[in-house]
């Protein structure tokens, strides 16, 4: 999958996992921040972040290893999607 196919995906979670409304999501860029506290981000905190997660490896089929720090994969739309794309071409 390409990195915008992915983000549309992510866009879908946020609706219907993190319960944001579709025009907030829908506003999501790649380079959109994702942490809380961050500039222009929309400002997930740890349980989004947890949540996120077991969406993703619901919906993409992979499994995030939690002894590998994620933290950098989860700083952008755009380098969560690249994670995204290499985890699943790779598995």
């Amino acid at each position: 999958m390409e990195p915008k196919e992915i983000l549309d995906e992510l866009r879908g979670i946020l609706v219907a996992r993190l319960k944001f409304e579709p025009r907030r999501a829908a506003d999501v860029r790649l380079e959109t921040p994702l942490p809380k506290g961050v500039e222009g981000s929309i400002g997930l905190d740890s349980l989004d972040f947890i949540e996120l997660s077991i969406a993703i490896e619901d919906r993409f089929g992979i499994t995030l290893d939690e002894a590998e720090d994620l933290v950098p994969h989860f700083a952008s739309f755009e380098t969560l999607c690249r994670y995204i794309a290499a985890r699943t071409a790779s598995g």
